[in-house]
């Protein structure tokens, strides 16, 4: 699993994670093909703050991901689109 956390972005920290789903044919234990999911939390002083907002977020057709820097990105954008959603348009 892979982590980084950016920003602040508009005064929110933004904490994106993705993990190895190996495929469902691989054999337990083996290194084998997989996807990457990502998730993402936001919070509003810092990355170790434990009031984070905790919502769903549409994040399109795209789910899974070839690299964890594909997953990383996509839901780090993810959650800058949501928090100029949020505070009205971009800065």
């Amino acid at each position: 699993m892979a982590e980084r956390v950016s920003g602040p972005y508009r005064g929110y920290y933004i904490s994106a994670a993705a993990r190895l789903v190996p495929a469902a044919d691989a054999a337990p234990g083996s290194v084998a093909a997989g996807n990457y999911v990502g998730s993402v939390s936001l919070a509003e002083h810092g990355p170790d703050d434990p009031h984070r907002i905790e919502t769903l977020l549409e994040l399109g057709d795209e789910q899974r991901f070839g690299s964890e820097d594909e997953a990383l990105g996509f839901v780090e954008q993810a959650a800058r689109d949501y928090v100029d959603r949020l505070l009205g348009g971009k800065p």
